[in-house]
């Protein structure tokens, strides 16, 4: 948990420079997730998995422009972060 306090504290103090970072990171990680779900085609599952994919990258920005405190939009960031890890890991594991 130290680490994790460390990156808190980090991007609490450099909240207006870790924006744009961090935008650009979940979308990243969101567009990989969306082509890796898609390239399997659209069955149902694979639908529900892109809604939760764009939901976790949306939920950055709308914690951000809805300007939530720091510590809540840096908690939306990691579990935004996690999700998107692990659906890129559960569509490359499982093609």
């Amino acid at each position: 948990m130290t680490l994790y306090r460390k990156i808190k504290q980090y991007y609490v103090s450099n909240f207006f420079l870790m924006i744009p970072f961090c935008i650009i990171l979940l979308t990243t990680i969101g567009s990989f997730g969306a082509y890796f779900i898609t390239i399997k085609g659209m069955s149902t599952f694979n639908f529900m998995q892109l809604v939760v994919c764009v939901s976790g990258a949306m939920a950055y920005l709308t914690g951000v422009l809805g300007q939530l405190k720091k510590e809540y939009t840096f908690t939306i960031l990691s579990i935004a972060l996690l999700v998107e890890v692990l659906l890129v890991a559960g569509n490359l594991i499982y093609p």
